[in-house]
């Protein structure tokens, strides 16, 4: 085959593939152009998830008729002049380049009037030509209209995901611009409906708590800290207002949101100790940083950044967060001492009989007292697998050569273990074969419960005498909306009025209390749909649910039920919990004759 030169129609879809990368990457583009151009308010609108329609209009310096044109041309922009200017670059982007790009695979209307023209100019473009000019009169500003996106590539449109994954997308994205942008008001809609105005809302507290509405200005702590080479700014919230993902954490280098690991993983080590393990703040912290230092070009999103001094940075964000949780306040566990083994207060110690009561456990095959149950069949835990017990429970105590054979017995139950008794109100004590084994209790109810609630692959619901009205994030709402039926198979059902959404039921075994913070991680969850297998997320969906459902640390058992605990996780021979942490560990008589000199 020869080699030739491409048309320059080829050459522009190909390049609008790093650009148009989903109706998300269209309104980003839009958007940072209108606040290069120097906009206030910015009008945002989208229909069918942004695959038919999206509209960005603002208030910014316009265009003349003949920039207009110039602009819809490939490698077009008013922010370069030389290649330094690179090095100094502290807009978001190249107004012409993303136009052009854009009109490529569209059907596009340009309408803009420049701020010295009385009249401005309306272009009519499909497939990056123009096909249509009239006159605009009106006040300053630009507004592109994008109809059919990527009409002219089937082979990509089809790639688009679903209307109501697309406008989650879209959602997030315009979410990022209304907290990195408090001096900008913002207009949002999606097919008709708004979604966000935040008019009026001038301070970053107030636009979080409109995107989060579950937080208040009060749970959000001011982060500050500046140096020579760097400013970090910005909100955090305390250890007790966290979340079970990063979707709540918001990193923005010199106004551009990033999303990076590395800034992530600083931000939660400013908290040490105090955040706990899989929970993960809520975080709005802005690095303004020498545009020298920084190189933004390393992603063709830009959605990540590549610093000079990478360890010096991400040392300021840990410190400054640091900072802000110390000046917070002093953090206390309270420690329950009880005179009597046997009582306890009704509010902070429970029965564990109750406890099953309350979560409706009997309906699963379980009876408080938990004897002549049905043994599971062991084939359902197979993605539990035993090597990752191994690498738990062995590492540290058992020699390479004796796993193989502690493997087989546990995994064929001739391994026997004694039942001691329960320590610190949390973790089970048993002499095996092995050595002194250890429990932890939450962990083994949560698996049971887990194993329960997969062999029945529906849960019933159970009716709240006093339904619940949804008051969560935009895009958590419309998830409820979409995966209603899935949902209904977890045990939540819901009334829809309006634009209300209450929740009506709640899965048999969970407790009121959480409720909703449960509905919000399953969720979270939900989005790794088309990440991770159907059946993968459905059992972490159960994971989540076994997770409330179980008997938490402090909750009171005594000998007998800790005993019938106990031997039901022997029958079942469980390994892990659902999240994969270790249930049980083993402290060989070995070790401890090495420790005490024996």
């Amino acid at each position: 085959m020869r080699i030739r030169e491409l048309s320059s129609e080829v050459v522009r879809k190909i390049a609008a593939g790093e650009v148009v990368t989903g109706c998300f990457s269209v309104v980003k583009e839009l958007v940072e152009n209108s606040i290069d151009a120097g906009a206030t308010a910015i009008e945002i609108e989208i229909k069918s998830g942004g695959k038919e329609y999206i509209m960005v209009k603002d208030n910014g310096r316009g265009m003349t008729k003949e920039e207009a044109s110039v602009a819809i041309m490939p490698h077009t922009t008013s922010k370069i002049v030389s290649i330094d200017d690179l090095d100094t670059l502290l807009t978001f982007g190249f107004r012409g380049e993303a136009l052009s790009t854009i009109a490529s695979v569209s059907r596009m209307r340009l309408s803009t009037i420049s701020d010295n023209e009385e009249l401005g100019v309306v272009l009519d473009i499909a497939g990056g030509d123009i096909t249509g000019e009239k006159p605009l009169s009106g006040s300053n500003g630009t507004a592109v209209e994008v109809f059919d996106l990527l009409y002219n590539t089937p082979a990509r449109r089809k790639f688009l995901k679903s209307a109501s994954i697309e406008g989650r997308m879209v959602t997030e994205m315009v979410q990022r611009f209304i907290l990195a942008f408090d001096g900008i008001d913002f207009t949002y809609s999606r097919d008709s409906q708004v979604i966000y105005d935040t008019r009026g809302l001038e301070s970053v507290e107030a636009r979080a708590a409109l995107i989060y509405p579950g937080l208040s200005e009060k749970d959000l702590i001011p982060v500050s800290e500046s140096s020579a080479e760097i400013k970090i700014r910005g909100f955090v919230t305390l250890p007790n207002r966290t979340r079970k993902n990063r979707m709540g954490e918001n990193i923005f280098v010199n106004g551009r949101y990033v999303r990076q690991f590395e800034l992530n993983f600083a931000l939660e080590r400013g908290y040490g100790e105090t955040l706990q393990k899989g929970n993960f703040p809520f975080a709005v912290l802005f690095i303004d940083i020498d545009p020298q230092e920084v190189d933004v070009n390393i992603h063709p999103q830009k959605l990540e950044v590549k610093f000079a001094s990478t360890a010096s940075v991400l040392d300021k964000v840990k410190r400054a967060v640091r900072s802000a949780i110390k000046g917070a306040g002093h953090f206390t566990i309270n420690v329950v001492h009880s005179e009597d083994n046997t009582t306890g207060s009704s509010e902070e110690r429970k029965d564990i009989s109750e406890i099953y009561q309350d979560h409706g456990i009997s309906d699963h095959g379980f009876k408080h007292s938990w004897r002549n149950q049905k043994v599971f069949d062991n084939s359902a835990s197979d993605t539990y697998t035993q090597s990752r017990f191994d690498r738990h429970l062995f590492r540290s105590f058992t020699p390479a050569e004796k796993r193989e054979s502690s493997q087989n017995k546990e995994k064929s139950g001739v391994a026997k273990a004694s039942f001691i008794g329960v320590f610190g109100e949390r973790y089970l004590i048993a002499e095996s074969e092995d050595g002194l084994l250890l429990v932890d209790q939450h962990a083994a109810h949560e698996r049971i419960i887990f194993e329960a609630l997969k062999e029945s692959k529906r849960i019933s619901p159970q009716n709240l005498l006093m339904p619940l009205e949804l008051n969560l994030e935009r895009s958590k709402m419309d998830m409820v909306i979409a995966r209603e039926e899935t949902l209904k198979k977890l045990g939540f059902t819901f009334n829809f009025d309006n634009d209300k959404i209450i929740m009506v039921s709640i899965p048999q075994v969970m407790r009121t209390e959480g409720a909703i913070d449960t509905l919000e991680e399953i969720l979270d969850e939900m989005r790794l749909e088309g990440l991770e297998t159907p059946e993968r997320v459905f059992d972490n969906l159960l994971a989540s649910i076994a997770c409330k459902a179980a008997i938490r640390t402090g909750d009171r058992l005594d000998i007998g039920q800790a005993e019938v605990l106990f031997e039901e996780l022997k029958k079942k021979n469980l390994l892990v919990c659902p999240h994969g942490r270790p249930i049980s560990m083993v402290i060989r008589l070995e070790d401890l004759d090495r420790y005490f000199s024996r």
